[in-house]
């Protein structure tokens, strides 16, 4: 039985409304959504109200369900670079003679959660065990393995189509991963994309700034956040450094970015940095754009399976990253 079939049967059983829909917040939602959370999501027990255990950062559970399955592909084959595994993904297609584009992507879970299973329907050590900034380094050692690769000719891989992507704490990781690479020393490691869905971009956002117009959104609720936040940057203080929050990244630093989409759900929590940092990136001459998501929350691309906006948000990263890997056609 497929995680989300779990999920949905714990959620039918339940008689405890852990997440109801706050009245000021239901009009505004995508009705797709409002029916889904209502019959479901509502049931889903979050993470931040129980007792923590690392059991949780290996399972799907934490996910609300509503994903859509693994797109069939010719090989996965996982790797283990010592500290985290890696999985690669094979097309079908036969070899093209200058190499495979890549994407590395950076799965969400408020670093605290998921896997390398989470995220398997669109295409690392977790905190509290492995945190801030544990995280950040693996995300550089991910993709510099990748640049290696290609470098090397031990893959078949085209060094000069490389993308970074990831939604929420991935899409934050994926974002301070592309900065480091483009000031590594000696030579940067160039990215023609860097994807970022619903990402984290402020983690020293609170109701009382950033947050305020968004303090009754579903599922990633402020104290949620919060929650994913401590287990992440054990001292606070950390949250003021720009590879936790990259909006506060020096602009020379944020200038040598990557061209950038940025997919911002409407109703997320998160929705307000996202749409500030656009702004950002674009005062320092980055080439970005933003697609926005009327009603829709958080959870976005974790039901891409069942709502409609969520396979928009796929077909439009899709898009996106062919326009990146073979511009022109």
């Amino acid at each position: 039985m497929a995680v989300a079939d779990n999920i949905l049967s714990d959620a039918e059983n339940s008689t405890t409304s852990y997440q109801p829909l706050h009245p000021s917040v239901r009009p505004k939602l995508d009705p797709e959504y409002v029916a889904f959370h209502d019959k479901y999501i509502q049931f889903v027990e979050p993470d931040d109200v129980r007792p923590w255990h690392p059991i949780h950062t290996r399972r799907r559970r934490p996910f609300p369900p509503g994903t859509s399955q693994a797109v069939p592909v010719k090989e996965v084959r996982d790797v283990d670079l010592g500290n985290f595994p890696v999985r690669i993904f094979w097309p079908e297609d036969e070899n093209p003679e200058n190499g495979w584009p890549v994407l590395v992507w950076y799965h969400g879970g408020g670093w605290a959660i998921g896997g390398v299973e989470s995220e398997n329907d669109f295409c690392s050590r977790m905190c509290r065990e492995y945190p801030y900034p544990i995280p950040v380094e693996d995300a550089l050692e991910a993709l510099v393995w990748v640049h290696d690769q290609a470098v090397s000719g031990a893959m078949n891989i085209d060094r000069h189509r490389l993308a970074v992507g990831g939604t929420s704490a991935g899409g934050n990781l994926a974002l301070v991963t592309a900065l480091k690479a483009a000031s590594m020393k000696p030579a940067p490691i160039p990215l023609v994309l860097q994807l970022l869905l619903a990402p984290v971009i402020d983690n020293t956002a609170i109701v009382a700034t950033t947050w305020s117009t968004r303090i009754h959104t579903p599922w990633l609720t402020p104290a949620r956040m919060t929650w994913y936040r401590n287990m992440y940057l054990t001292n606070k203080d950390d949250a003021l450094n720009w590879d936790a929050s990259p909006n506060l990244a020096p602009a020379d630093l944020l200038a040598k970015s990557p061209k950038t989409w940025i997919g911002i759900a409407e109703q997320d929590l998160l929705a307000p940095e996202a749409t500030a940092f656009e702004e950002q990136l674009r005062t320092v001459g980055v080439n970005v754009d933003v697609k926005y998501y009327e009603g829709m929350t958080h959870t976005i691309l974790a039901m891409n399976g069942i709502l409609t906006k969520g396979k928009a948000l796929v077909s439009d990263s899709a898009k996106v990253l062919k326009d990146a890997f073979w511009p022109g056609l």
